[in-house]
């Protein structure tokens, strides 16, 4: 299994998301279940609180996007990397992924713990999520932005129904589908200056080494 783009950031953002509890008179640890999109409840049994994941938009990041050409020995992440081969390859495109994650609850206790452990968990301006690349042999943190967070309240089946969307942004970025393969650059040399087990009709050089 892979986790390209988009795949991999959904990925991490549902674990990140783990781990949140409520309490109330009936339960002392109430875990939050995270679904992607909205549950059906034909498809799985509907029970708050809960919060679903929604990936709402992909914009290019101009301010960040760089010119020129990358070398390794993965592509970027998209390869299991060896010792002899290498890639050449354009600098990936910079993008924006933009995700609303929606707290569902009915009780209004639950919603403010909900709020409460989310603007901990993701602190404004200054946030980050570790993301794995594709072939899964590596990870990187990348910023992950709150850029809003509204209140949409409403009436369902005749109660209230407590809704909190909290807008996200997270830095990605997608590599070209072509990386040319190139030989592998000699990075040390190492030169025996004392050699052994010379042909007796050899001379060795004698070396003098200028600082």
């Amino acid at each position: 299994m892979t986790l390209p783009m988009m795949i991999a950031e959904d990925t991490a953002l549902k674990e990140y998301l783990q781990g949140f509890t409520v309490t109330d008179e009936k339960n002392l640890t109430r875990t939050i279940p995270v679904w992607f999109g909205y549950p059906d409840v034909e498809l799985r049994k509907q029970t708050f609180p809960f919060m679903t994941i929604d990936l709402i938009g992909i914009e290019t990041d101009d301010q960040r996007q760089s010119f020129g050409y990358l070398y390794d020995n993965d592509f970027a992440g998209t390869r299991t990397a060896d010792s002899t081969t290498a890639y050449k390859y354009h600098m990936p495109v910079a993008y924006d992924l933009i995700y609303q994650v929606t707290a569902y609850s009915r009780h209004p206790r639950h919603e403010r713990e909900i709020n409460h452990q989310f603007l901990q968990d993701f602190p404004g301006k200054f946030g980050y999520i570790k993301v794995s690349n594709e072939t899964e042999t590596g990870e990187t943190w990348r910023h992950m932005f709150l850029e809003e967070v509204k209140k949409k309240d409403t009436i369902e089946d005749g109660r209230r129904l407590f809704r909190t969307v909290f807008t996200l942004l997270i830095v990605s970025e997608m590599p070209p589908s072509y990386a040319e393969e190139v030989t592998r650059r000699v990075e040390q040399v190492s030169i025996n200056t004392t050699p052994t087990h010379i042909p007796s009709d050899l001379t060795p050089i004698t070396t003098t080494i200028q600082v």
